[in-house]
């Protein structure tokens, strides 16, 4: 993969050596896109090509090691990963209050938004289509030994006038030692309530989680697509949405899913990891056969 500029240099366990870097073309800033929890976002054009690019402005407190360390071992995770369902990342900027991340610009925004405009959710077709392409994304981060930890579709992100699905915003992903699929790899409280594997934040969290934790989410994914609403929509509180979690409930399809997607979800929401399907497994799902031509 060609970068443009230089990802972060590496890091350890107590400290993050980064030298201040420019990425090595001229660029200018567009319009404000997007706003999440680490930053803004906002269109750019690479002078030098007329690209268009996405360029994430996180603010750095002074000394602020711990976001640099963050955003250093993000771009470490994703680099050389090159894949049509994933969110490409191209280099950073280090300034002495602000850190640029320049990355692939998505011209068709999220997933969310796009289902937040329908009334029902998305045709089956389109609903089995995404999910091939979710789960190819996933099935790449996981065969480089990565769990992204907060999928959901506020970081889906839809290009190519909404026929291809894109992965993104890796803030919470982490790089897992196994080279085999464990329930135990990762441990920390991360992710979204209402997407959130049981064994992320229930009787598992001692042991940790590991890549199943993204299958689970995969599926919540799958029944906001269809259903139009949210996984746990019914209820506004993340307490009662880990309380039925903990019970052993997962979120509900919706009335009209077909049985093939029921047993997809099925193989998504098992509640030990152990038993849940991997992404590999689940490319080979007759619900997700129609999208092999995408």
């Amino acid at each position: 993969m060609n970068l443009i500029g230089k990802p972060l240099g590496g890091s350890s366990e107590n400290k993050c050596h980064v030298h201040r870097r420019t990425v090595t073309f001229s660029w200018q800033r567009g319009i404000k896109i997007g706003q999440g929890r680490f930053g803004k976002v906002y269109t750019a054009v690479n002078n030098n090509t007329g690209e268009m690019m996405a360029v994430k402005e996180i603010p750095l407190q002074h000394n602020d090691n711990i976001t640099i360390k963050r955003v250093a071992e993000e771009m470490k995770i994703l680099e050389g990963i090159v894949h049509r369902n994933l969110v490409r990342y191209y280099g950073v900027e280090v300034h002495k209050d602000e850190m640029l991340i320049f990355m692939e610009f998505c011209s068709e925004g999220t997933l969310e938004s796009l289902i937040n405009a329908t009334e029902h959710g998305l045709p089956e077709l389109l609903v089995r289509r995404y999910t091939f392409q979710l789960v190819s994304g996933v099935a790449c981060l996981h065969e480089h030994g990565i769990v992204h930890r907060d999928i959901k579709t506020a970081n889906i992100f839809l290009t190519e006038e909404g026929n291809c699905l894109k992965i993104g915003d890796f803030g919470c992903a982490a790089k897992i030692k196994s080279n085999v699929t464990m329930p135990g790899e990762l441990k920390g409280f991360v992710g979204t309530q209402a997407y959130m594997a049981p064994e992320v934040f229930t009787r598992n969290m001692a042991e940790g989680h590991g890549r199943a934790a993204d299958i689970w989410s995969v599926g919540c994914v799958v029944v906001e697509m269809a259903s139009g609403d949210r996984p746990w929509a019914q209820y506004d509180s993340n307490y009662q949405i880990m309380f039925k979690v903990g019970m052993g409930q997962s979120p509900d399809p919706p009335d009209d899913m077909i049985d093939e997607g029921l047993d997809f979800l099925d193989m998504c929401f098992k509640h030990d990891p152990k038993e849940r399907a991997s992404a590999l497994e689940l490319l080979g799902h007759n619900f997700v056969k129609v999208g092999e031509d995408l």
